[in-house]
């Protein structure tokens, strides 16, 4: 069994009420080999929702106390604690059900493997519940 980004299977829960869905994902939920998750939502994101980026730094960033998440163009609502929320709520999913791999959405905030948004810009990087799945060895990929 392994998890992976709910919007990857299809579901609607990217912050614009959209989704990247991903046939071979889908086929791995459909055949029950995977569960779909969205960190963001088990934080208590709504969606649809405003897009957040990191301020300083990635999700070990935020991890360590050293980053926030906030909302870009508005009045900059700080949604770290829903972030860390959801990863936490990710990690108590992956213990239940001894998840050792995980298919993740990068470019998020909470899934990120390789990229995140860092002051509104793309850059290197992962996102909070990517970082905490790889600090306890779960093994992460992405699709593009």
């Amino acid at each position: 069994m392994i998890i992976v980004s709910a919007c990857l299977a299809g579901f609607n829960t990217r912050y614009d009420n959209t989704n990247c869905i991903h046939p071979e994902i889908v086929k791995l939920v459909a055949s029950g080999n995977a569960i779909p998750l969205c960190p963001e939502q088990l934080g208590g994101l709504s969606t649809p929702r405003p897009t957040i980026s990191f301020i300083n730094g990635d999700g070990y960033a935020l991890l360590m106390g050293k980053n926030r998440v906030i909302a870009i163009g508005s009045d900059g609502i700080n949604y770290s604690q829903n972030l860390l929320n959801g990863a936490n709520e990710v990690l108590r999913i992956v213990k239940m059900y001894n998840i050792k791999k995980a298919i993740l959405k990068n470019a998020s905030p909470s899934c990120g493997v390789s990229r995140v948004l860092v002051n509104s810009k793309k850059v290197d990087g992962c996102g909070v519940t990517t970082a905490m799945l790889k600090e306890i060895g779960i093994m992460i990929e992405t699709v593009e």
